[in-house]
């Protein structure tokens, strides 16, 4: 393993709250022995809390024919993933709620390696992780790869856009404000500072680890209690990075928005989910006035234009 692998495996050994347990006893039960590792992420990490909102979980199974017992929701999952569903298990006397999606561990090193320009899956694996379930060392050290592939990755696309020379959180921001501006997300200004910031010890870190595993020479230096990093990128490799962002705003749009529409399609309350959170995030009320049109789907992809122009989302 490399130095960013061992790191990234110390990481997904962190505690998570008692309800992510419960969730994923349950997760297993409904999928049995296709369930190879059970992920935790987010914002209920971070706070180490599971009492509020919903928790995400990425469950990694050995295959989607043998996770699923309808081919529908195989082919699904293989054509546009991930699946995305909801659950909520009683734990005492209190309900913990989560989403979870659904991957093959065997897809997951492509989908968080520079072979994926989608920021989709790297951009959130590149995060702190943890795992609540493996079903052996095996999983465990193939999730932890594929994890220090993501910081990689987010690294590799991230750096072009950089100055000159840059501090990790320089990178980390900049390159988040890319990857948001390539998703439907209904983030408040400023969350990709206050993302760095409930963890800028480790982002530092891996960003030290990250960068010598550039194609390109690299050179760091401590300006008193922090590192900038100078990586020798050409030009033509800069103005590339431009246009190829560009491009990939607009596929990973388009995609993104496949996803939500499927997923509230399978996701029982998905839309119902989907509305709280841009309202929860942007401030920006819903109107559920369309739920009493006579075309509710006519009526819901206008609420959702009206939400656009009013910026509730990007």
């Amino acid at each position: 393993m490399t130095a960013l692998e061992a790191l990234i495996g110390q990481e997904l050994a962190r505690p998570v709250p008692q309800g992510a347990h419960a969730l994923a006893d349950r997760v297993r039960t409904i999928f049995g022995s296709s369930v190879r590792a059970i992920l935790m992420y987010g914002s209920n990490l971070r706070q180490d809390d599971d009492r509020e909102g919903l928790l995400d979980l990425y469950v990694f199974v050995t295959s989607y024919q043998a996770a699923y017992q309808r081919a529908a929701l195989a082919i699904a999952n293989r054509l546009l993933p991930p699946n995305v569903f909801y659950l909520e298990v009683s734990v005492g006397t209190r309900v913990v709620r989560c989403k979870y999606a659904v991957l093959a561990l065997d897809d997951l090193p492509r989908r968080t390696s520079p072979a994926t320009s989608e920021p989709y899956f790297w951009a959130r694996f590149a995060q702190p992780c943890a795992l609540v379930y493996a079903a052996d060392d095996r999983a465990r050290d193939a999730v932890a790869i594929a994890l220090a592939g993501a910081v990689s990755t987010f690294v590799r696309f991230g750096v072009p856009l950089a100055g000159a020379t840059f501090s990790s959180q320089e990178l980390w921001t900049r390159t988040w404000q890319a990857t948001y501006a390539a998703e439907i997300r209904p983030e408040r200004s400023g969350a990709e500072a206050a993302l760095y910031a409930s963890d800028a010890e480790r982002f530092e870190q891996v960003t030290a680890l990250a960068v010598p595993l550039l194609p390109w020479a690299s050179t760091s230096v401590l300006e008193g209690d922090r590192r900038r990093f100078r990586v020798e990128v050409p030009a033509s490799e800069r103005r590339r990075a431009e246009w190829t962002w560009w491009f990939r705003r607009r596929q990973a749009k388009a995609r993104f928005l496949l996803r939500i529409v499927r997923n509230a399609l399978i996701f029982e309350g998905g839309v119902d989910y989907v509305l709280w959170k841009i309202q929860r995030h942007s401030g920006v009320v819903i109107d559920q006035g369309w739920r009493e049109k006579r075309h509710r789907w006519l009526a819901l992809g206008a609420e959702a234009w009206r939400l656009y122009r009013a910026g509730a989302f990007r």
